[in-house]
């Protein structure tokens, strides 16, 4: 990555943990494909700050690392000598993060905007299997963001395994 984009990520990060700070409330649009089936890239996180003592495992949390933003799962909390630790983790990432200092910790994930949509950031069942298939095949994961963008492209309006937990059929 060059130099000078790293620059701008670092100050994107900042200014949105600045506007976090500031008000409170956050709305940014995804990039990665870590949080599949949960998060979709393009999808929108609402983060509301929170102290990280607040947090619970199982909360989706935006955290600054390495210059960039990562909203990851919090799977545990660690007490360490500096303050509270979480173990961190994608849902369909192969392994746990680094610990994140209670510092890196900006909010927690409230909602996740879909389209027109409104989703939790909670895991259901289906997205557990699914979570788990895709932490163990690279080439699957390829293949569902390929399938969910080529779906996008013909007009259709499934984009997550939603319809798995719902009483309404699925319907393009």
């Amino acid at each position: 990555m060059p130099v000078e984009s790293k620059s701008r990520d670092a100050l994107g990060c900042e200014l949105a943990a600045e506007v976090l700070r500031t008000s409170g409330y956050l709305r940014l649009r995804v990039t990665g494909a870590s949080m599949l089936p949960a998060i979709w890239p393009g999808d929108v996180l609402c983060v509301r700050s929170l102290g990280p003592e607040l947090a619970m495992p199982g909360d989706v949390v935006l955290c600054r690392r390495e210059g960039g933003l990562v909203a990851h799962r919090a799977m545990r909390r660690v007490s360490h000598e500096d303050g509270i630790q979480w173990v961190l983790r994608g849902d369909s990432a192969a392994g746990n993060d680094g610990p994140a200092s209670s510092d890196e910790l900006l909010g927690k994930i409230v909602a996740v905007e879909r389209g027109s949509r409104r989703l939790s950031p909670q895991m259901r069942s289906a997205g557990r299997w699914v979570s788990w298939i895709l932490r163990r095949s690279d080439f699957f994961t390829r293949v569902v963001l390929v399938l969910n963008r080529l779906f996008f492209q013909a007009g259709g309006t499934f984009k997550s395994y939603d319809h798995l937990n719902s009483k309404i059929p699925f319907a393009p």
